[in-house]
Formats: C-alpha cells, sequence, structure tokens
C-alpha cells in the first residue's frame, strides 16, 4: 500500500511540473522530425567532377567511350531511384581538385586523352590499358565511398566495352531482410534511445525534489522502506518513458519509417532500457542537491550518455571482453549503447527476444549493478534522520 501511494504521489507531482514532463515527451518526435526534414531535403547524390582531355583534336568533340561512361555515372541509381552521382564537367582541373579539398565535391575523374582507343586495343588483344585518374580527399569518408562506386561502375563499362569476361563472379546473397535502408532509417533506432534517456531528467527531479523540500525525513518516519521509495519512482519513469518512446515512434512513423520488428518486442527492451537510465538517475541524484545543480551539473551525463551510447554517431569498437561469444566493448559499460544495439536489431533486423539475449542480459546487469551503487549513495548522503 505505502508503495502505491508512494507512485500516486509521484506521478501527480510529475504532472505538476508540466514544463519539465512537456519537454521529455516532446524531444524525441522532435529530434525524429527534425532529422527526417534534414535528410529528406539534403541530396544524398555524390558530387561527381569529371575533367574529359579524351576529345578529338579536330572537331573537340568527346570520344564515344568517354561520353558513354560519364553516361554511366549519370544513370546509375540508388535503390530508392535517386541517382548515385550529381555529375558535372568542368575543363579547369586546379578549380576542379579546389573543390574536392573543400567538400564542394566528392570525388574528381580524369578521363586521359586516348582512353576509348585504349579500351578498344584492350578488346583487340592489345597490351595497352585504359586508365582513369581519380583525385579524392582521403579525410572525406564520402570521398572515399563515391570512388568505390565510380570505379565500380567504371570496371563493369570497361569489362562490356572491351568485350572482356571478368575474372572474378561476384553473387551477392542478403542475409538481412533485403530491403536497403537510408540513412535516416538507419539513425531512427538512436533517435528512438534519446527519448528513454531523457526520462534521466524527470527521475532525478524526483529524488531530488524530496532532498530539496526536505521531506526525506518525513519518508523515514512513514516506514517507507527504499525498494519502495525507488520502485514507485522507477515504476512512474517506465511508464513515462514508454510514452515518450511511442511518441517518437509514431514519429519515425508519420515520416514514413517502416518497421521490420515487433512493437512489443520494442517495448519491452525499452522499459528495461528506460529501467536503467532511472538507476543511473540515482546515481547522479546521489551528488546533488538541489534542480539548480540537476540543471547545470546534471547536464554532464546526460551528453555521457548521448555521445558516448551512439546515439549521435558511431562510435570506435573497443574491445573489452568476451563473453559466451560475444565481444563486450568498451562504452558498452553504458546499459543504453545496448539499448541501440538493440533497436537496432529489432526494427531494422526484424529480431525476436531470441536474438536479444546478450544485449537485455547485459541491461539487466548494467542496471543492476547502478541501482545497487545509486542506492546505497543516495540513502548515505540525503536518507539521514
Amino acid at each position: 500500500m505505502r508503495l502505491l501511494a508512494y507512485f500516486r504521489k509521484t506521478f501527480v507531482e510529475n504532472l505538476r511540473e508540466w514544463r519539465i514532463l512537456a519537454f521529455v515527451l516532446a524531444f524525441g518526435p522532435f529530434f525524429i522530425l527534425m532529422m527526417a526534414g534534414y535528410y529528406g531535403a539534403a541530396d544524398p547524390a555524390f558530387g561527381l567532377i569529371v575533367v574529359n582531355h579524351d576529345v578529338d583534336a579536330e572537331t573537340g568533340l568527346a570520344s564515344d567511350a568517354s561520353r558513354d561512361l560519364i553516361a554511366q555515372w549519370q544513370t546509375a541509381l540508388r535503390s530508392d531511384n535517386r541517382p548515385y552521382f550529381d555529375v558535372s564537367e568542368t575543363n579547369n582541373l586546379a578549380e576542379a581538385r579546389s573543390w574536392v579539398k573543400f567538400r564542394e565535391a566528392d570525388l574528381l575523374v580524369e578521363i586521359p586523352q586516348g582512353f576509348g582507343a585504349d579500351l578498344a586495343s584492350t578488346g583487340d588483344g592489345g597490351k595497352a590499358a585504359a586508365s582513369l585518374i581519380d583525385h579524392s580527399d582521403e579525410a572525406n569518408m564520402r570521398s572515399a565511398m563515391a570512388m568505390a562506386m565510380a570505379d565500380y561502375l567504371a570496371f563493369n563499362f570497361a569489362f562490356d566495352r572491351a568485350g572482356l569476361v571478368s575474372p572474378l563472379d561476384l553473387t551477392v546473397t542478403p542475409v538481412g531482410t533485403g530491403r536497403a535502408l537510408t540513412e535516416f532509417e538507419l539513425l531512427v533506432p538512436a533517435l528512438l534511445i534519446l527519448s528513454v534517456i531523457m526520462v534521466l531528467f524527470t527521475a532525478a527531479t524526483s529524488l531530488i525534489m524530496e532532498t530539496d523540500r526536505h521531506t526525506m525525513t518525513r519518508l523515514r518516519l512513514s516506514h517507507l522502506r527504499p525498494t519502495e521509495f525507488l520502485g514507485a519512482i522507477a515504476a512512474n519513469q517506465v511508464l513515462l518513458g514508454l510514452v515518450a518512446l511511442v511518441l517518437s515512434w509514431l514519429a519515425a512513423i508519420a515520416c514514413g519509417y517502416r518497421s521490420d520488428g515487433a512493437l512489443p518486442v520494442l517495448l519491452v527492451v525499452g522499459a528495461l532500457t528506460t529501467l536503467s537510465v532511472v538507476a543511473i538517475a540515482v546515481l547522479v541524484a546521489a551528488f546533488l542537491k538541489s534542480m539548480f545543480e540537476l540543471l547545470t551539473v546534471g547536464v554532464f551525463p546526460f551528453f555521457i550518455l548521448m555521445f558516448f551510447s551512439e546515439c549521435m554517431f558511431p562510435m570506435p569498437k573497443i574491445e573489452a571482453l568476451n563473453l559466451f561469444g560475444h565481444w563486450y566493448y568498451a562504452n558498452d559499460v553504458l546499459p543504453t549503447t545496448l539499448g541501440v544495439r538493440a533497436f537496432s536489431k529489432i526494427l531494422n533486423g526484424g529480431a525476436g527476444f531470441g536474438d536479444l539475449g546478450f544485449e537485455i542480459g547485459g541491461i539487466l546487469v548494467l542496471t543492476a549493478v547502478f541501482f545497487a551503487l545509486g542506492a546505497v549513495l543516495f540513502y548515505r548522503r540525503h536518507q539521514k534522520v
């Protein structure tokens, strides 16, 4: 009964702090809508600049082979029927190199004089080999991806044009769902975890308000057990986290996202991940005394969770421990990292509970550790009569 009474108390208090509640619930959908708009408006095509030297000295016209190769780049399409390359031609090599250097274009390809003739002689059994010259920026990942795709198309074009048979017969067998994912769809699982991480603030607020208002002594005198105190707060925050998760998921669906996984599996893993964030919030609240400290110092652990859980960008995989055939990486010490990985498997891989044993087990173990450590530190500092 004490647990239910305190659950109602904290639930009403969360409703009274409607500004924080609205911020937490709106944070995830806002980022979903913003990133969907950004990726929808952005052109995913690689910027390809072509300098074609293979022209006839008398007529000034480009060779048929060079024109056909450029057309091959221009007509290459992604799985969503959007072009791979935004192709433009120029005769100014120095200017084209500067475009690649300053990332106004992703790749520069030089077609040397005699490209078509060399390609034809290769098909006739001659020793001359047609060549292309790539100018790419090693510091630009898009440049490397553009070069790989452009070279792949050029090799296929050269084999076909020269009448040669490729020495390698490559067969691609899909191991996933067989559906190509856009950059936005790949980002959705991490964005959903952001809505769960926001519970850090509401959970810490429920804890710190008791100390800030000096009501911890009353709770102790009411014989409210620590398990009841923390259990009621955790139940409230898990409920709030699930509402935020569902709102973010609906926002993603409204933006055209299509999931391959089951919603019940997502909700169960989301509830466990939210519980782990509550455990971290207990640990954070153990070092804070007021709402002012939460809104200043408390932002630091939030950013740690956001960045090192791979919610914003992928982190290097630093192998720390191998457990039951699964690598445990350095940033897996944050349960939200395992949550991002589990969400990705569910939403984009159609995984079920049987495929998530390692992630779910890791989240449960880390939740227990953070709850135990946080509860001890919190009660030692704040629950003194």
